[in-house]
């Protein structure tokens, strides 16, 4: 089975908590797939797929692969391997340009869905307590910008949705700051995908492509948004 079928059988063999995030998992993943065939189909990169490159999506990263993706750079030396043969799983999973053998990371995707009060009023229940589903964002992305530090990208986004992440209200701006600190106190709803503020002399910052609001994602907003992402890390490696 080729990766582009691997990818749109996940989208229906995967099991999440419960219908919402089923059907969101579903649409990430059909982005993600639109991603590919967008890449693959792109004149400019034409030539490079008809020679020593190609696409490889994966539902999960495996830490000793971030390891590796670290030493690569000839910088770091020291490495716990207590917990090497671990995964982390990504919502909407990781495309890879694969070049002479080697995996870059293109795009890497979550969606978090938080907040069930407006159902829970109109249902005549009580509200309950924000949420915590952007907190388990945490290690993923604590992981994945430790993967990139070499490099000048940190290709990752995340859609958020939920009357959790509504604006202007005191309950819902607890939950946005905790997502504009986890960003580095850069913006939300605008992509970032290479470092900023940095030198040589002065340590970069790497914020990350979070988009939050109220409504849920579609699938061709959620690829417009990829295949950018994947567009811009492509050429930092191609060229």
């Amino acid at each position: 089975m080729s990766q582009h079928d691997s990818l749109r059988e996940r989208t229906e063999q995967h099991k999440p908590k419960n219908e919402k995030s089923k059907q969101d998992d579903k649409d990430v993943y059909k982005s993600m797939a639109m991603v590919m065939d967008y890449l693959k189909n792109k004149k400019e990169f034409a030539t490079y797929f008809s020679s020593d490159c190609d696409l490889e999506f994966s539902h999960q990263i495996e830490v000793n692969y971030m390891m590796d993706f670290i030493k690569r750079k000839g910088v770091r030396k020291e490495f716990n391997y207590e917990f090497a043969d671990r995964t982390i799983i990504p919502d909407g999973g990781i495309l890879y340009l694969v070049k002479n053998g080697e995996k870059f990371p293109l795009v890497i995707a979550e969606i978090k869905r938080q907040g069930t009060n407006k159902e829970r009023l109109q249902e005549g229940k009580a509200k309950q307590a924000t949420g915590n589903a952007i907190e388990r964002l945490g290690k993923n992305l604590i992981g994945i910008r430790t993967m990139m530090n070499y490099e000048e990208i940190t290709p990752f986004v995340c859609f958020g949705w939920g009357c959790d992440f509504a604006l202007d209200t005191e309950e819902t701006g607890t939950v946005r700051s905790k997502v504009v600190m986890m960003n580095e106190f850069y913006n939300l709803n605008q992509i970032y995908v290479y470092k900023k503020e940095g030198n040589a002399n002065v340590n970069s910052f790497a914020p990350v492509s979070m988009y939050f609001r109220e409504e849920p994602w579609s699938v061709t907003e959620m690829f417009d948004i990829m295949k950018e992402i994947a567009e811009t890390s492509i050429r930092y490696y191609l060229y």
